[in-house]
């Protein structure tokens, strides 16, 4: 038998529907204020974190070139990079630095001395060296950065020196450094320098490094087929040593190999008249960076001259042993400080090259020097004669 509803329990029947219903209602009301409430602030954060500035990115700073290095003479070669015609300064130093890398075919690259021409900042060469060396995990070589006025060509911005030390003997008897040679012309200064060979008991085809600044770089393919005549063998570097013609005057500087001798026992010699050093096979060699000087004054040239001794002794290098003093001078108040502060340490005038040019990588600088001496542990320099 069915039980009748009461009054009551229809009541009670319908308040409980009546609930439920206004529970599901409540509940598709809130539904779409919840969504909200949680969409609202992620939207915001999103909002403010694409209104906030990106956090600066800290790169690590470009690894400084060392200030001198120490290799053995017998391994040493000379390179020269070509004269590019396309791409402003910072694409031709990359180009140039990656055929003077893939010429090397792995052998450590000693020195670079890179002369630039044009209106563009050479502090670039440093700076492009640091990031090509590193990102390939090469030492990073001793670098000289030279401002001049012209190259042989004028779009060419850069032409770039390297000393290598190779893998393998090239240079048994040792090495020739000979000191600038100037003359009025390339002709003469070219002249003196074979005058200077021979004095060294060295002919032209022992040459493999030739380096000549001149006033007036006029017909440049002529300057290079007159060298190539007489350096057979030799990589040959002609550049105007400032914008505005002077002269006329031209330096030649040069390497030489030595042969036929014994290198074992041969002395250290410094031949005076002739602007030559002789440095043995078994010799240790240090090439240092660019030390500037800033400013004309007695002090100002001691305090470079200083700096430059430092840095070579702690590659080991013997500053009573110079083979070459390479000096770059924007004035002739720094110019005649230098010559009259150079003496007091021990380094011998003919082995010091003198050279006027346009400009060096600090605005601020009157003056670089660089040199080539002996490394510790090789015999004592002969008396200069």
């Amino acid at each position: 038998m069915v039980q009748a509803k009461t009054p009551v329990s229809v009541l009670h029947s319908a308040l409980a529907d009546t609930f439920s219903c206004a529970q599901n209602l409540i509940r598709l009301l809130l539904l779409p204020t919840l969504v909200l409430l949680a969409v609202f602030p992620l939207a915001a954060d999103q909002r403010k974190k694409k209104d906030e500035e990106p956090k600066t990115q800290v790169l690590p700073l470009p690894k400084e070139p060392p200030m001198a290095l120490g290799t053995d003479v017998e391994s040493l070669s000379f390179r020269l990079t070509p004269l590019l015609k396309i791409g402003k300064l910072s694409a031709q130093i990359r180009d140039s630095l990656n055929e003077l890398i893939r010429d090397a075919h792995g052998s450590n690259v000693i020195k670079l001395r890179a002369f630039v021409a044009g209106a563009g900042d050479s502090r670039r060469v440093q700076a492009i060296v640091s990031d090509l060396f590193t990102e390939r995990r090469l030492s990073l070589p001793v670098i000289s950065i030279i401002q001049v006025g012209a190259l042989g060509d004028d779009a060419a911005q850069v032409v770039i020196e390297a000393v290598i030390a190779e893998k393998r003997v090239l240079n048994p008897d040792g090495l020739a450094f000979l000191a600038g040679q100037t003359a009025p012309t390339l002709d003469a200064s070219l002249g003196k320098l074979t005058q200077s060979l021979s004095a060294a008991s060295l002919a032209p085809s022992d040459v493999r490094s030739l380096t000549c600044f001149t006033d007036n770089l006029g017909d440049y393919r002529h300057h290079i087929n007159q060298a190539n005549a007489i350096f057979t063998k030799s990589s040959i570097n002609v550049v105007q040593s400032q914008r505005q013609p002077g002269g006329p005057r031209t330096t030649c500087e040069a390497v030489a190999r030595s042969h036929e001798s014994d290198s074992a026992a041969a002395p250290i010699s410094v031949l005076g008249p002739a602007r030559v050093t002789l440095i043995p096979g078994r010799s240790r060699l240090v090439f240092t960076g660019l030390q500037l000087a800033f400013g004309g004054y007695l002090d100002d040239a001691n305090s470079a001259l200083k700096n430059l001794r430092k840095f070579s002794e702690a590659a080991s290098g013997n500053f009573g042993q110079i083979a070459l003093l390479d000096v770059y001078s924007l004035s002739g108040e720094a110019t005649s400080a230098l010559r009259k502060t150079v003496s007091q340490f021990d380094v011998p005038g003919s082995t010091i090259t003198i050279q006027q040019i346009e400009g060096l990588p600090s605005l601020d600088a009157a003056l670089g020097m660089e040199a080539i001496m002996v490394g510790s542990g090789a015999s004592t320099i002969s008396a200069v004669r």
